[in-house]
């Protein structure tokens, strides 16, 4: 179940020991636009490098009580792919305190005081966390758009923790506030590119006529939770352990940054995830 712990959004069933998690609102930080306040994680939007970077640090430790700042995070350029990392104590600090590393959508560690942060404004934000068989912690930060879901980047994320040493049947899944079914409407055109990514079933399944609109023109609702979820069972991952926010981005643009409610002019969220250093 999702619950509110002040700035954040957490899910009981990330609590696993030793990991902290935390996806964020647009509460909580130091951004002054109208756009982007007051917590916005993404560069180029108004904010200063400065304010960012200072959001960070905020949110950073609001996940890790306080363990953790800016020089702990790695951010990078998201790209709407199926493509994820394996990060290492070298990357802490890359997209605040240094430059941005290689450019992805989703990230995977078992290196503790790293924390991987995924950006978004509409799109799926998911955070994994699982254990070998030692009890060690794997983690893991997934960024998915439409083609992410579809693509299904949140599999490979949880393959690429099981190369790990994650144990496939301990691994849990939180889906974050993301735009809903009941507001992320969608063209024909869009539905023929789901179909590409994996078949015309799984598009006929995740994405729902609607009925016509003025024009004519066919329009569909599009389901990221449930593409998300396919993928993730699909790769051994139980419905059961998977966690999914209430809320629609969309439908509260107040409390959360989305592009489609504000035409684009708004500042992104952050989902992280770390584990925490030994001695803390």
């Amino acid at each position: 179940m999702f619950y509110r712990d002040g700035i954040l959004f957490r899910s009981d069933l990330l609590a696993i020991p030793g990991v902290c998690h935390g996806f964020s609102t647009r509460e909580g930080g130091v951004s002054e636009h109208p756009h982007t306040r007051s917590m916005n994680l993404g560069h180029g939007l108004g904010d200063s490098a400065e304010t960012v970077c200072r959001n960070a640090d905020i949110f950073a430790g609001a996940v890790s009580g306080g363990v953790c700042d800016s020089r702990s995070v790695v951010i990078t350029s998201q790209i709407h792919s199926a493509k994820v990392r394996h990060l290492t104590a070298e990357n802490s600090g890359e997209g605040t305190i240094l430059p941005v590393g290689e450019s992805c959508d989703g990230f995977v560690t078992d290196c503790p005081g790293v924390m991987p942060i995924v950006r978004t404004a509409d799109c799926t934000p998911i955070l994994l966390a699982g254990t070998t068989a030692e009890g060690k912690p794997v983690i893991g930060a997934v960024h998915a758009g439409w083609k992410g879901s579809a693509a299904g980047i949140a599999a490979v994320a949880v393959r690429y923790m099981t190369e790990l040493g994650a144990l496939t049947d301990s691994i849990r899944a939180a889906i974050g506030a993301h735009i809903d079914v009941c507001c992320y409407e969608v063209g024909a055109d869009m539905v023929e590119q789901v179909a590409a990514y994996r078949d015309a079933a799984f598009a006929a399944r995740f994405c729902t006529p609607r009925g016509k609109n003025a024009a004519g023109e066919e329009k569909f609702t599009a389901d990221l939770t449930g593409m998300n979820l396919f993928h993730l069972e699909s790769c051994g991952v139980p419905a059961h352990h998977v966690d999914i926010s209430p809320d629609c981005t969309m439908c509260n643009p107040t409390l959360f940054h989305s592009h489609r409610a504000t035409g684009g002019k708004r500042g992104t969220m952050g989902a992280g995830i770390v584990i925490l250093p030994e001695n803390t």
